[in-house]
């Protein structure tokens, strides 16, 4: 998998150009898993959702998700990512390595105790 990123550019009044939020997304080395960088919101759910689709299809048994370069993530993009998670076969699962604590405060607050996801800060 190669590395994607999006964003758009709008023109401020000062006529500067201002890069919109973009998503990286580029394979680990080592291990089943990708590293992700920058946010997951309207812009960018496209990419969000190719990489975890991609995951499910790898069908790993653990499938890592580098997630410390990723500032923010609203609820439809950790939704995204539990709905994924329910596809992984059985006994397989995501290990998230260090995400924003957005994504650890949603999960626990509309998708606690998902058995396809495990969090990891170390």
């Amino acid at each position: 998998m190669g590395e994607t990123k999006v964003g758009t550019q709008h023109e401020a009044p000062s006529r500067a150009a201002v890069a919109a939020p973009g998503l990286t997304v580029s394979p680990l080395t080592g291990r089943a898993g990708v590293r992700m960088a920058g946010e997951v919101g309207l812009s960018t759910r496209g990419i969000w959702e190719d990489a975890l689709e991609q995951a499910v299809l790898e069908g790993e048994d653990v499938y890592y998700l580098e997630l410390s370069g990723v500032t923010f993530a609203d609820v439809a993009g950790v939704g995204a990512l539990v709905a994924a998670a329910q596809r992984l076969p059985a006994g397989a699962r995501f290990v998230l390595h260090r995400p924003p604590h957005v994504v650890q405060r949603v999960l626990e607050l509309f998708w606690p105790g998902q058995p396809a996801i495990e969090v990891s800060m170390s």
